[in-house]
């Protein structure tokens, strides 16, 4: 099992930020190369990650009163992101990774260097289409 997680600040209120990331529409958006993870219908997402030959259904679940999204592909892997309130005009954002399997991420080295940087990638992405918003 491995566990990785990244928090970033972000320039506008959690409701924003939150309207953001609970539109499943717009995963592609802020998703980080090469991951690229898409709407299938209600409570379900494909996610493709070609240089890990993954190519997977999940389940999605979105709380707007937690302002929380949480996903996974069980028994493999789950995640979740937590938006949080800040200062006035501001919130952060928590994203959080577990891959419960036998999965190169589990083993660190590259595979696990590459997800930290995906999730710093995400994050970074995600800042830059909430700024546009404003």
């Amino acid at each position: 099992m491995a566990e990785f997680e990244a928090e970033r600040a972000m320039p506008a209120d959690a409701q924003t930020v939150f309207g953001v990331v609970s539109d499943l529409g717009r995963l592609p958006e802020w998703m980080p190369d090469p991951v690229d993870v898409r709407s299938t219908g209600e409570g379900e997402v494909r996610a493709d990650v070609p240089p890990r030959g993954v190519h997977e259904q999940g389940l999605v679940d979105v709380s707007p009163d937690q302002l929380r999204v949480e996903w996974g592909h069980a028994p493999e892997y789950a995640g979740w992101l937590q938006v949080e309130h800040a200062n006035p005009g501001h919130s952060s954002v928590v994203i959080h990774l577990s891959f419960l399997g036998h999965q190169p991420e589990t083993h660190k080295g590259k595979a696990a260097a590459e997800v930290r940087q995906w999730l710093d990638d995400a994050l970074e992405r995600l800042e830059r289409l909430v700024v546009a918003q404003r």
